[in-house]
């Protein structure tokens, strides 16, 4: 269905986060279930804890992979465009310590370096591939503008540890997440893989844009809106040494 640069810059007028955010089609999807409800994200309390010694792996932005995943919402949102927005845009490192428990990240989400509903990411979502380059072009640049990322005064959305518990298989991670200066907490599961001198970590979660201050754009008294929740997916890959 073709929609006006107009139309879809309402589409992501409050598109991503965290980023880093965030493939979807309104016509004909399905409900995705993420795996942390934005329930789970709570005001920034703890301290972050120093830095741990240990061996150091940095991400590698080409081999990682990242999703965010943007909904229309309201009542009329089958006429709105879903989004999905990657790239890589991911950096940072990964420090495993001696003690399991003691290890930690920090990464980065380049906010500039967001790409925006290529073919592929949307097929892999259920959606339609295509959309207008008018579409796409204008809902970039309301996703950089000061009513959503800003990313004139903030260019990184800042991810890091605060702890860990479970197997070293699939430990959740407690997080912090630093988006447009906002600070929030939440857990999220993951998967890890670790080979000699490869750490790959994979999961998903979900947070709100109303959580960091970001309000979704709404029209004709809500009927069609972007949507609060963005779904996050990530595979991490980074390496020992680099």
């Amino acid at each position: 269905m073709h929609q006006s640069a107009h139309d879809s810059s309402f589409a992501v007028k409050t598109g991503s986060a965290l980023a880093l955010i965030l493939g979807l089609t309104l016509t004909g999807c399905q409900t995705l279930q993420p795996s942390a409800a934005p329930d789970t994200i709570r005001p920034a309390e703890a301290t972050v804890p120093d830095w741990p010694e240990g061996r150091v792996f940095t991400v590698d932005p080409q081999a990682s992979e990242l999703r965010i995943v943007v909904r229309s919402a309201g009542r009329l949102a089958r006429f709105g465009h879903p989004h999905v927005l990657g790239g890589p845009a991911l950096s940072g490192r990964v420090v495993l310590a001696a003690d399991w428990g003691d290890s930690g990240f920090e990464l980065g989400i380049r906010v500039e370096d967001l790409v925006l509903d290529e073919p592929e990411w949307r097929i892999a979502e259920g959606f339609p591939p295509e959309l207008p380059a008018d579409a796409i072009e204008a809902t970039r640049e309301n996703l950089l503008s000061a009513a959503v990322l800003d990313a004139e005064h903030h260019p990184t959305i800042g991810i890091r540890s605060l702890g860990l518990t479970g197997p070293q298989f699939q430990p959740d991670l407690e997080v912090r997440i630093t988006l447009r200066g906002v600070r929030r907490d939440l857990s999220v599961p993951v998967s890890l893989e670790l080979s000699q001198n490869t750490l790959i970590s994979t999961g998903r979660f979900a947070i709100r844009q109303s959580d960091f201050g970001i309000e979704p754009f709404s029209a004709l008294g809500g009927a069609l809106a972007v949507g609060d929740e963005l779904l996050i997916r990530f595979r991490i890959v980074a390496h020992a040494g680099d």
